[in-house]
């Protein structure tokens, strides 16, 4: 078994390029109060390459959640840990780079709302709603009225449940990995069906449990066949079926797991005969989590600029150096934020509350 997934690691790279195509059409939109983004598919630049991003790009969240479910079945299920360990390791990882984004998207908004009378791109800017994301509780209780601040942000609080059920059924899943991980995404996917609308826990945790232990159960499967090629590629077949038979009858989620799950073990088999994972593939998941976050605060720091020196005029977005110019800038942005904070602040958090 591999120690180190590379390529599923550089897999999460390119779903958060992904969500950050999908949010460019947000360069349209001359306010945060504008319901549906003014545009059509046919006027983003590139749209003979990217429409299936531009249209269906936000479906990569699926794929963060399966791939998390595979890596934390990789790495907790091999070894030791207790809850301290597991929580200062997710608190560590996730939080600094998410307070630091909320802090810098409000006073963007503050900026844009007392510059040009209106917020940029996400609503609700209020101290209830910045209440929520400080505690990263957005989505994670029925408690929001939509997305606020650094809106990708919605994703990773939905996970933080997850988290805490992932670690409390620890014992069940490495007694048996593979049967446990499918019963608890059955389990998830029949408590979202009966849940209640008014049910404090938010419907998106339900959703990314289905797909975080869809990704333990991939893991598990992967391991069960030794990481044998044939085997695992049976499996593929058996979840390209699956997935087929989703998509003619539209079963939504169906194919969406099935798809997401064959792209993870399509990527753990590659391991196996590409072991050597060259800087790119290494860069690509290391700037995922940066990139996931900074893309959206530099949206609005530019259309701030376009509303303030050049009257609110979004043409720009219509021209074909737009789109890179903007990806260019956000994989930057992320590169040092990576290597300068979201690194360093998390080994600090470690050793400040390691076990004396």
């Amino acid at each position: 078994m591999p120690t180190y997934f590379g390529w599923i690691d550089a897999l999460r790279g390119i779903a958060a390029i992904c969500i950050a195509v999908f949010h460019y059409t947000r360069f349209y939109m001359p306010s945060a109060d504008v319901p549906v983004i003014p545009v059509a598919v046919e006027s983003v630049p590139y749209t003979t390459f990217l429409w299936p991003i531009y249209l269906y790009g936000e479906e990569a969240v699926r794929l963060f959640w399966v791939i998390s479910g595979f890596v934390f079945a990789h790495v907790y299920w091999s070894r030791g840990t207790d809850f301290r360990q597991f929580a200062v390791a997710r608190f560590a990882r996730l939080y600094p780079l998410h307070f630091v984004t909320l802090i810098i998207v409000a006073a963007l908004q503050i900026i844009s709302l007392k510059g040009t009378g209106h917020w940029q791109i996400v609503g609700n800017n209020d101290l209830k709603h910045f209440v929520l994301q400080v505690f990263m509780l957005d989505t994670s209780l029925n408690l929001s009225d939509g997305n606020s601040f650094n809106a990708p942000i919605w994703s990773v609080s939905a996970e933080i449940f997850v988290y805490i059920l992932f670690f409390a059924t620890l014992p069940l899943t490495k007694r048996n990995p593979l049967i446990m991980s499918l019963l608890l995404s059955a389990a998830s996917y029949a408590a979202l069906t009966v849940r209640p609308e008014a049910f404090i826990i938010g419907q998106w945790v339900f959703v990314c449990a289905v797909f975080f232990f869809a990704g333990s159960a991939c893991f598990a499967a992967f391991r069960a066949f030794g990481g044998q090629s044939s085997k695992v590629g049976l499996l593929l077949v058996g979840l390209i079926a699956f997935g087929w038979f989703g998509f003619v009858n539209q079963q939504h989620n169906a194919f969406l797991i099935s798809a997401c799950c064959s792209v993870v073990l399509a990527m753990a088999m590659l391991e196996n005969h590409v072991s050597r994972t060259g800087s790119v593939v290494r860069f690509l998941g290391d700037i995922s989590y940066s990139l996931y976050l900074v893309h959206i605060p530099l949206q609005i720091f530019v259309l701030i600029i376009v509303d303030v020196a050049f009257g609110g005029d979004r043409s720009f977005a219509g021209t074909y150096w737009a789109l890179p110019a903007f990806l260019a800038a956000s994989i930057g942005v992320a590169y040092l934020t990576n290597r300068y904070f979201e690194k360093p602040a998390a080994r600090w958090l470690r050793l400040r509350f390691a076990k004396p």
